[in-house]
C-alpha cells in the first residue's frame, strides 16, 4: 500500500514568515533572559578571596600582593561581563525535513547554532530532550535522561567565532506510533575561564513529531478489494438532507412530525410538509474501540490497541483514496485530556491527515463504554452515514447498540479484531480480522479465577466510575 505523503505543503510565503517569527521570538527571548545579576559577581568565591588578600596586602604593605589582587579582580570582572553578554545574539533552531512519518521511515533534522555578534563564544552547550521513539539513527547519540525513561538528551557543544554559523544534521527514525515533544532546549554558556555560567531554558521553543499508525494493505487484512466494507447497497440509496429545505408540499401519511412546515400550514389552512434536498453523499464514520478487553480489570493489551489503530488508519486511507466523506469517533483520549476523539466526516484535503494525527495521539485511556459512546455520537452524524465499528470484541452492550442503530435507520459494519470471531447479527456486514499475535500469558493464567474484590482493587477511579454508571444504566433499561 502506498503511504500518503504531501501532508505538509505550505506556500513559500508562509514558510518564510514562520521562519522569521521563530528567529525573532527566540532572539528576543535570549535577550530578555541574558546576563548575570550583580549578586553573582559580589558573592563569587574569587572576589571574596581577592578582597581578603587586598586587605592583607594593605595591612602588611605588600605591593606584590596588592597587584596580584587587582589583577585577579580585573579577570573576575571581565569574566562576569563576558558571561553577561555571551548569550546576546545567539540563534538556535531545529529544522525538520518532515515532522510527520510512519513507523520505520527516516527523516532528517538540522540543528543550527549561530553567533550574531562580534564577541566570540568560547563554549556553549545545548541539551534537547528527545524521545527514543523518534531518535537519531546513530548509536549512542542520545545521553540518558534523569527524568522520563522514554526520553534521552541530545547534547551539542560548540565554540563559535564572531558571526559564525554551525549546522549539524542527524538522521531520525520513527519507531513507534505517537505524538512526541522535542524540547525545551537548555542552552548553557559562560566566560572563557568558566567562572560564571548562564543557563537559558527555551520553554516556548518546542516541536512536535507525529508518528502515524502503521498502514496495512487491505488485501493482507482479508478485506474484499471490490467492496471492503460490504455496504455497496447503501452507496446507491438516495437520502434527504433535513438541514436543506428546498420547498413545501401537501402533507402525506408517511411524513413525520418533524417534517411539518407550520408557517406554511397556517397560511394554507391545511397540513404542509417540507421538501428536503436529496443527496447521494457517501459518508463513512469509523468508530474505534481502544479497550483491549470487555472487562476493565483485565488491563491494557498494547499490541491489540496498536493493531486496532492500524486497522482504523488503513481503512481511513482507503476511504480517502475512494474520495469518500469520512470521519472518526473514538472512545480514547489524547495525552493530558479526558475527552473522546471526534472528527466530523468530510472530504477536505487535510481530512486524512487529521484522522491519522488523531489516531497517532490516542493514549491508553478509555473514556467510556464503547456501545453507549457510539449511541451518544449517532445523532451528531450525517444522515445515511455508514458506521464502521472497529473493536477487539463484541459485548452485549455493543450488540444492543448495533441493533438500536439499525432500528433507527443506520447502516452498521463490524470489524472485529479478537482471536475468536464473535457471533454476527442479521443484516450487519461482519469482517473478522484477528490480531496475528497471541494474548499475553497473564490474561490466560494469572487473572483467571481471581476474586471480585481483587478485580475491583485493580480498577482506576475512572474505570470504577464507568462500571458503576454502566450498571445503573443497565438497571434502568431492565426496568423499562
Amino acid at each position: 500500500m502506498q503511504q500518503p505523503r504531501g501532508f505538509e505543503v505550505e506556500s513559500i510565503e508562509e514558510i518564510e514568515s514562520q521562519k522569521r517569527e521563530e528567529e525573532e521570538s527566540l532572539y528576543a527571548e535570549l535577550i530578555q533572559r541574558s546576563g548575570d545579576t550583580i549578586n553573582a559577581l559580589v558573592n563569587h568565591r574569587y572576589v571574596s578571596l581577592a578582597v581578603l588578600a587586598f586587605v592583607i596586602g594593605l595591612i602588611t604593605g605588600n605591593q606584590t600582593l596588592i597587584a596580584l589582587t587587582a589583577f585577579l579582580l580585573t579577570v573576575v570582572v571581565l569574566a562576569w561581563l563576558w558571561s553577561r553578554n555571551t548569550l546576546f545574539g545567539i540563534f538556535y533552531q531545529r529544522r525538520f525535513h518532515h515532522t510527520h512519518a510512519f513507523p520505520g521511515e527516516i527523516t532528517e533534522v538540522e540543528i543550527v547554532m549561530e553567533n550574531r555578534k562580534w564577541l566570540p563564544v568560547t563554549w556553549i552547550q545545548v541539551e534537547d530532550n528527545w524521545p527514543f521513539a523518534f531518535s537519531p539513527t546513530q548509536e549512542d547519540v542520545l545521553a540518558e535522561s534523569n527524568g522520563d525513561p522514554n526520553e534521552g538528551v541530545l547534547v551539542n557543544a560548540y565554540s563559535l567565532r564572531w558571526y559564525e554559523r554551525v549546522r549539524r544534521r542527524y538522521e531520525l527514525k520513527a519507531h513507534r506510533r505517537g505524538v512526541y515533544e522535542i524540547g525545551p532546549a537548555n542552552i548553557l554558556s559562560g566566560d572563557p575561564f568558566s567562572l560564571f555560567e548562564r543557563l537559558v531554558v527555551t520553554e516556548e521553543r518546542r516541536h512536535y513529531l507525529v508518528v502515524y499508525p502503521q498502514l496495512i494493505p487491505l488485501e493482507e487484512l482479508g478485506f474484499p478489494l471490490h467492496d471492503p466494507l460490504g455496504d455497496r447497497r447503501v452507496k446507491r440509496r438516495l437520502f434527504e438532507d433535513p438541514s436543506r429545505v428546498i420547498g413545501i408540499r401537501d402533507h402525506q401519511p408517511r411524513d413525520t412530525f418533524r417534517d411539518f412546515h407550520w408557517k406554511a400550514t397556517a397560511r394554507a389552512g391545511q397540513l404542509q410538509s417540507k421538501i428536503y434536498e436529496p443527496t447521494r453523499g457517501i459518508n463513512v464514520v469509523f468508530a474505534v474501540n481502544i479497550a483491549s478487553f470487555e472487562h476493565f480489570w483485565r488491563g491494557v493489551w498494547p499490541d491489540m490497541m496498536e493493531y486496532t489503530l492500524s486497522v482504523a488508519a488503513s481503512l481511513a486511507n482507503w476511504a480517502a483514496e475512494q474520495d469518500y466523506a469520512f470521519g472518526l469517533v473514538c472512545n480514547g483520549a489524547y495525552a493530558r485530556a479526558d475527552q473522546p476523539v471526534r472528527i466530523p466526516p468530510g472530504r477536505r484535503s487535510n481530512q486524512l491527515r487529521m484522522v491519522l494525527e488523531a489516531l497517532a495521539g490516542v493514549k491508553y485511556f478509555v473514556t467510556g463504554e464503547f456501545g453507549r459512546y457510539v449511541l451518544s455520537e449517532s445523532p451528531k452524524l450525517p444522515l445515511g452515514a455508514t458506521i464502521v465499528m472497529i473493536t477487539p470484541f463484541i459485548s452485549d452492550m455493543i450488540a444492543t447498540a448495533t441493533q438500536r442503530l439499525m432500528n433507527s435507520g443506520r447502516q452498521v459494519v463490524w470489524v472485529t479484531l479478537g482471536k475468536k470471531k464473535p457471533d454476527s447479527i442479521h443484516n450487519v456486514p461482519h469482517h473478522h480480522v484477528p490480531i496475528p499475535k497471541d494474548e499475553p500469558d497473564w490474561t490466560e493464567g494469572e487473572l483467571v479465577g481471581i476474586s471480585k474484590e481483587e478485580q475491583q482493587r485493580r480498577l482506576t477511579a475512572r474505570q470504577r466510575f464507568l462500571e458503576q454508571r454502566a450498571a445503573q444504566e443497565q438497571m434502568l433499561e431492565t426496568v423499562q
